[in-house]
């Protein structure tokens, strides 16, 4: 490791857990990142600042000036730029040691191949139903771990589902489409901005934990956020008997 190196992730090689050769594990990983909106614009900062070697960022939307209010990877004079191009752009000034690969595009039966084959690790940050489903279903085909991020309103949600332990899927948890009139996204229902910075702060906290083998990490469990009542609840997941992605 270069002294350069060594001066950056210091307070990481600190940490007993992670030390010199968790930091090595994380600069030889490859995170793939499925939304660059709210939940992407905090993780992607923490993972680029903490010197994953290469991270992959899929996206099809453009910056819009309602994303501000809690995308903050983004600025005013983003706006109209495509996301995946701008996120890059301004993670690079962060950390230009990273090598960030973008994909303007949706993730889709047709390029998941592609797109997750050679992942460590790939974080959800999609804010609907359809497109949480499908990561999750090519996830477990390509046996690549999914660390699980969710928002609505006040609250959010993360968690890790990983085909190569065995562990309860999307699916387990949702197995009936919610009604296209309730609303799936922030768009339709809003979202306070620091539940945002909450819920992809931990994911990206889970992912270094994931990479550098630290702690425990979210399998079979789920923890909530409740900003309105300042409350975190964690609660245990169940395997469905008979699930079409896991079982």
């Amino acid at each position: 490791m270069k002294s350069v190196e060594l001066e950056r992730y210091a307070r990481h090689i600190l940490l007993k857990e992670i030390g010199g050769a968790g930091q090595l594990k994380l600069s030889n990983s490859k995170i793939t990142m499925i939304g660059a909106g709210g939940l992407g614009s905090v993780a992607l900062y923490y993972l680029v600042a903490s010197g994953v070697g290469k991270i992959q960022i899929v996206d099809k939307d453009i910056v819009s000036l309602s994303n501000l209010q809690r995308q903050i990877l983004f600025k005013d004079k983003d706006l109209g730029e495509k996301k995946v191009l701008a996120a890059r752009k301004n993670l690079l000034k962060l950390n230009p040691n990273v090598e960030i690969c973008v994909l303007d595009d949706h993730f889709s039966p047709e390029n998941s191949s592609k797109i997750i084959a050679d992942s460590d690790l790939i974080l959800d940050g999609t804010d609907n139903f359809e497109s949480k489903a499908l990561i999750c279903r090519e996830a477990y085909r390509h046996r690549v771990p999914v660390i699980y991020g969710g928002l609505s309103q006040w609250e959010g949600q993360v968690c890790i589902f990983d085909p190569n332990l065995s562990s309860a899927c999307f699916e387990c948890i949702y197995p009936n489409k919610p009604n296209q009139n309730s609303g799936e996204n922030c768009a339709d229902l809003g979202i306070i901005g620091p539940t945002v910075g909450v819920i992809g702060s931990l994911m990206a906290g889970e992912a270094i934990k994931w990479i550098t083998s630290s702690g425990k990490p979210l399998v079979d469990q789920i923890l909530i956020y409740d900003c309105l009542h300042g409350d975190f609840q964690k609660f245990q997941l169940v395997k469905r008997k008979n699930c079409p992605i896991c079982a």
